[in-house]
């Protein structure tokens, strides 16, 4: 009798571990399994997919197999702006994405996606890092439940590419559609340097420049040569009118219902991935530029950058009353003292 209650027993365990998804050892708890979602829009062969792998293996090891990363690349389950309502929600756990597009959830966010705000990178990540950068991060995750594991990931200078313009300054924009995405702080940038900006989503850039709806875009060099806008692009114009640092962000509810040992390991390992990524990125942004001038694309570099920045001076004034009260000058300030 003993016995079949024994068995009886057994079996109902089993069916709980079918059904629960948890893994059961004799002898010890039971061990309940997290399976994290990661998604950004970098195309496989690109530093940030090549590091989000990385990220996902160190978390699973660390965690002994009990936390999963799953890794979807090239916009498999949307945009940044969808990716970024699906972290909101639960759907997806992890997103990669620009300050812009989060920006669209919480404006003040955009303002690190800014033209010519940034001196180097040193300044950008001292000044995300930096309480400056926190007391945003902290309005994101009150508003919408979503947390900045890491603000920095480089994603590198944009630069201007062209169809048939070789452009040197604002006056040489004129008449030209490029490609933006549908965010405002890029919208505006774009029409200040002169040009008429033109949003297409990400994956339709290259049919769009190909096709000429589109003259030209906007990207890191790495991009450039990753989505092969340089086949249909005659010039590359070294711009470089935005220094764009990307975050990795996860949903607050998730990530609370972690272990305290697992967020420890999720936000270690999402920092260290980070590194990596930047160091990645910045040796493509150096090495790239030959292999796209040997494709036979013309590189720009005699750019006249300080027109550039004064053209785009006055993009701050637009998101006045978009942003928190006195934050560009709050953010021109902690530059200064830094």
């Amino acid at each position: 009798m003993y016995r079949l209650k024994w068995i009886r027993y057994a079996a109902m365990a089993a069916m709980l571990v079918f059904v629960l998804g948890i893994t059961f050892i004799p002898g010890t708890a039971a061990a309940k399994k997290y399976v994290i979602k990661l998604a950004h829009g970098a195309e496989p062969t690109e530093p940030t997919h090549k590091a989000a792998l990385l990220m996902g293996e160190q978390i699973a090891k660390k965690t002994n197999g009990e936390v999963k990363v799953q890794v979807y690349p090239s916009e498999q389950l949307g945009s940044e702006r969808d990716i970024i309502e699906a972290t909101k929600v639960g759907a997806i756990q992890i997103a990669y994405s620009s300050p812009g597009s989060i920006g669209v959830f919480q404006p003040d966010v955009q303002i690190f996606n800014g033209p010519f705000v940034w001196k180097d990178w040193e300044e950008a990540k001292r000044v995300m890092r930096g309480p400056f950068g926190q007391k945003i991060y902290a309005k994101l995750r009150q508003n919408h439940g979503i947390l900045v594991l890491d603000a920095n990931w480089y994603w590198g200078w944009r630069h201007l590419t062209s169809r048939n313009t070789a452009v040197r300054s604002p006056e040489d924009m004129k008449g030209l559609k490029i490609r933006a995405p549908n965010i405002p702080i890029f919208m505006e940038t774009i029409k200040a340097m002169g040009a008429s900006p033109t949003p297409i989503d990400f994956s339709e850039v290259y049919t769009a420049l190909q096709q000429g709806v589109v003259d030209g875009q906007e990207n890191p060099i790495p991009t450039i040569w990753a989505k092969k806008f340089f086949e249909v692009q005659k010039y590359v114009m070294m711009t470089g009118h935005m220094l764009q640092s990307n975050f990795v962000v996860i949903n607050e509810k998730f990530f609370l219902s972690l272990p305290g040992d697992f967020q420890k390991i999720v936000k270690e390992e999402t920092l260290a991935a980070g590194e990596y990524a930047t160091k990645l990125q910045q040796d493509e942004e150096n090495s790239l530029v030959s292999n796209i001038e040997k494709a036979g694309t013309t590189i720009i570099r005699d750019v006249d950058r300080e027109a550039f920045r004064k053209a785009t001076e006055g993009v701050y004034g637009l998101f006045k009353d978009k942003w928190s009260p006195g934050l560009y000058q709050e953010l021109r300030k902690t530059i200064e003292s830094n």
